[in-house]
């Protein structure tokens, strides 16, 4: 039977959460087929697949793909994608663990028109209080790309109804598969913890079609500070930050040239600026105009080569 979906889980270094994870996807509850594709990364990778294969292998259409060598979310989601054979493609984070009904309500927010349906998260207190501020000063909204290229994610359960948006949470994201693989999936210019690389993705799957993000698929999210895409210092988090932020900007809301340019840069300024007190250190700023720098670089050297 052909599945109707295929779940995608990219891991790398985060072998019991990712079985906490595989536990709670055998166990979904569906009317329809679908099978799980686990793409691991590492030089442990067949060890964990051997793990993880012998403890649930027989309780779900359970297949791996893996690596010696890192290969990076972007290029790990488009291998698993190449070898899925489901007519929509569900991403989810290696250190999720999702609810029962997930997957059917996931795949019942499909219609006529809707090319990507995303869940909501449950999250830690985490930085709460900054986040809230930010969702208020932004109207509540939820999945809303801004002007300034910032994101409002708000992915939140307690959302009343589902609601068409900008884009959808990273780790609790699906596409149809005719969509995606009109788009050529992933881009793979985003490096180090690949930040905005779904954010990217959606804005271009606006193009051929809505995103609908449907509170009721739930994921409780860990967001582990080691493994998966979590940065090696301080310092490579708030690099990456502006430098994949930079990317995703030029390339989605404004170009180099443009005043949207000039704005952007004194965005990642300001955010910056405030980080250096949240962090209570200097590499937002030290590391801030290296982003900025790189960010731009990739991006005109994309442009280069998409119109030679």
């Amino acid at each position: 039977m052909i599945p109707k979906a295929t779940i995608i889980v990219p891991s790398t270094g985060r072998t019991e959460r990712l079985r906490k994870c595989i536990e709670s996807l055998v166990a979904q509850k569906t009317v329809f087929a679908f099978e799980i594709l686990v793409i691991i990364d590492g030089p442990d990778s067949e060890d964990v697949k051997n793990l993880i294969a012998s403890e649930y292998g027989s309780r779900a259409s359970l297949s791996f793909d893996t690596s010696p060598t890192r290969r990076g979310s972007p290029r790990a989601k488009n291998v698993g994608a190449r070898h899925a054979k489901g007519e929509i493609l569900v991403f989810v984070d290696d250190d999720v663990a999702v609810r029962q009904d997930w997957l059917a309500q996931i795949v019942g927010g499909y219609s006529v028109g809707t090319v990507g349906v995303g869940g909501s998260e449950v999250k830690g207190p985490r930085s709460e209080f900054v986040r809230w501020v930010w969702f208020l000063l932004n109207g509540n909204a939820t999945g809303k790309v801004t002007r300034s290229g910032l994101v409002v994610s708000n992915f939140t359960s307690e959302k009343p109804a589902p609601e068409q948006v900008d884009c959808l949470a990273g780790a609790n994201m699906s596409f149809d598969r005719a969509a995606f693989e009109k788009l050529g999936g992933f881009d793979e210019n985003y490096l180090g913890t690949a930040y905005r690389e779904e954010t990217d993705l959606c804005m271009r799957m606006l193009s051929l079609g809505r995103l609908l993000f449907t509170p009721s698929a739930v994921v409780d999210h860990f967001e582990e500070s080691l493994g998966g895409n979590s940065p090696l210092s301080l310092r490579d988090w708030n690099y990456w930050y502006h430098r994949n932020n930079t990317y995703f900007f030029l390339k989605n809301v404004g170009g180099a040239e443009s005043l949207y340019g000039l704005r952007h840069r004194i965005v990642e300024s300001l955010i910056a600026f405030c980080r250096v007190f949240q962090q209570r250190s200097l590499y937002p700023l030290t590391t801030m105009s290296e982003g900025v720098r790189d960010g731009t670089k990739a991006f005109v050297t994309r442009r280069e080569h998409t119109t030679i």
